[in-house]
């Protein structure tokens, strides 16, 4: 049965003003045309829903019991309506992403913030997450999108570049190259490191770089930069850590300088699912990310 909400609007105005002229002129059509949508309604329905004399029109017992049913369809198409409109023009909606730790800690928030002052009817939601996480997240349509350091598989995943987020050395604040302005990682050959979890892309990153400087491996793994920081404090080694991680790994007892080789950072994409349209507040909030100023080191 396809009844049209032409079909329902005509049957609402005739069976509230009882008179066929009055209701094709609320609905802006010819007396003829309202006729035959009506007649046309009662076909679809199967039933007579209007008693007809030469001077009213009233409903019949199914007439009654279909204005019930016509009434809250039609209110909740106005209801649908309203909220398309509101979420087009950025009224309401969600948005949901999917970000590493180290940029929900720093450079994400104050993108949020902004965002929320221009919209505040939207809801934000943010999952930190490592990469494969994200990925997930995406998958499921748990979230709209997601800044990744793992692009994904081409087939599944539009991913833009965003950014390169460098990487810096983490030390104790006693050590020989903690007050340096750079450092190069050549410079710590023979030094020992504390890494993230290999799930994780900092490890996939910095473990070649780390390798091919000569750092040894500490053997000691953690998920949380927080973790780290304690770790590298205590002097279980030295790390490697990406700038907007260096919010996490705060202490006063550490130093982070600025890691010098051009490969020493980690790429950061906007990814989305391929072939998925993204409601309008996800798509703001997608074009805002991709048009923010890039950081600095």
């Amino acid at each position: 049965m396809n009844i049209s909400g032409r079909l329902l609007d005509a049957f609402i105005a005739l069976a509230e003003t009882g008179k066929f002229a009055v209701a094709a002129q609320r609905c802006n059509v010819s007396a003829s045309a309202f006729s035959q949508s009506i007649a046309r309604l009662e076909e679809l329905v199967g039933a007579r829903l209007f008693d007809r004399d030469t001077r009213n029109v009233s409903l019949t017992s199914e007439g009654q019991i279909f204005l019930v049913g016509a009434r809250r369809m039609q209110t909740e198409l106005q209801a649908s309506l309203s909220a398309i409109r509101n979420q087009a023009l950025l009224n309401e909606g969600q948005v949901a992403i999917a970000a590493p730790p180290s940029l929900c800690s720093d450079w994400l928030p104050r993108l949020l913030a902004a965002f929320r002052r221009d919209h505040p009817g939207i809801v934000l939601r943010v999952h930190d997450a490592i990469s494969e996480q994200s990925l997930d997240l995406i998958a499921a349509g748990d979230v709209d999108f997601a800044l990744n350091a793992v692009p994904g598989s081409d087939l599944e995943f539009e991913s833009a570049l965003l950014f390169n987020e460098p990487f810096h050395l983490l030390c104790h604040r006693d050590d020989p190259v903690a007050r340096r302005r750079s450092i190069a990682l050549k410079d710590l050959a023979g030094r020992v490191a504390v890494q993230t979890t290999r799930f994780g892309s900092v490890w996939h990153y910095t473990r070649p770089l780390l390798a091919a400087a000569g750092i040894r491996d500490s053997g000691l793994e953690v998920a949380q930069f927080g973790s780290l920081a304690g770790l590298v404090a205590a002097g279980f080694g030295i790390s490697i850590v990406p700038r907007f991680a260096l919010a996490l790994c705060s202490r006063p007892e550490l130093a982070a300088v600025p890691i010098s080789d051009p490969g020493a950072y980690r790429p950061i994409y906007r990814i989305r699912q391929r072939g998925r349209s993204l409601s309008a507040a996800a798509e703001a909030m997608w074009k805002r990310i991709g048009a923010a100023p890039l950081p600095g080191r």
